[in-house]
């Protein structure tokens, strides 16, 4: 489990980091890079909290099943 969460942290680092490349080589204003690098920041948090959660569901069922 241990290796599946670090894989996924992993990808979704790079994820966030190839998009933040993408968007400061574009030719756009300094006003719709910073927009854009919010919102990719908003959604990367909301996607790490609905992880968060699954891997405490999965784990909590996990738990009960052993017990």
């Amino acid at each position: 489990m241990n290796n599946l969460f670090r894989g996924a942290a992993l990808f979704v680092g790079g994820a966030i980091v190839g998009a933040a490349v993408a968007l400061l080589l574009t030719p756009k204003t300094g006003e719709e890079v910073r927009k854009e690098l919010s919102d990719l920041a908003e959604e990367a948090k909301k996607r790490a909290q609905d992880y968060c959660e699954q891997v405490k569901k999965d784990l909590s069922e996990l738990t009960e099943k052993e017990a």
